[in-house]
């Protein structure tokens, strides 16, 4: 009788770890990790230096467009990190990985990156593109206010 009861107590552990590890998967990796606050990316191209960085950069940077478009925003977050590996000046590439990190919930990574596409601008005295940083720095902080709000009712 100790076996059937230690077998049956075994499944259930199981069947319960099972549970909670596919939610927390399911929750990081799955759509809801997912917020889509920006729908479409950045498609101003930036100047790419004609080397071989900047043409890696370039392919780094349509791919990452390509995969931000079709909704593969950790792919787009990949694709934008490589091409900042190899010219980590590229305003529009800061600027696309910001809101990407922004729809994968990941606010203080869009913020930095959102503010270093700023400077960047700044530096290039594209004042459309700083006004268009500071629209998604209040999208960020609107959706942050909305959750803020949202907690602080109480169920009932």
């Amino acid at each position: 009788m100790e076996i059937t009861n230690f077998i049956a107590l075994s499944v259930i552990v199981v069947a319960a770890l099972g549970i909670g590890v596919g939610t927390m998967t399911w929750a990081y990796f799955g759509k809801g990790s997912i917020s889509v606050l920006f729908k479409e990316p950045i498609l101003n191209s930036p100047d790419f230096p004609a080397t071989d960085a900047g043409s890696k950069a370039a392919v780094y940077f349509q791919q990452g467009i390509e995969a931000y478009q079709s909704g593969d925003y950790r792919k787009a977050q990949d694709k934008f990190t490589s091409a900042l590996e190899e010219i980590s000046t590229l305003a529009e590439v800061y600027h696309n990985r910001g809101l990407v990190f922004a729809n994968l919930r990941s606010d203080g990574e869009a913020v930095a990156d959102l503010i270093r596409a700023s400077e960047l601008y700044q530096q290039q005295g594209n004042e459309s593109a700083i006004d268009t940083i500071k629209q998604n720095l209040a999208a960020l902080k609107q959706r942050k206010l909305e959750r803020e709000n949202n907690k602080a009712i109480p169920a009932g």
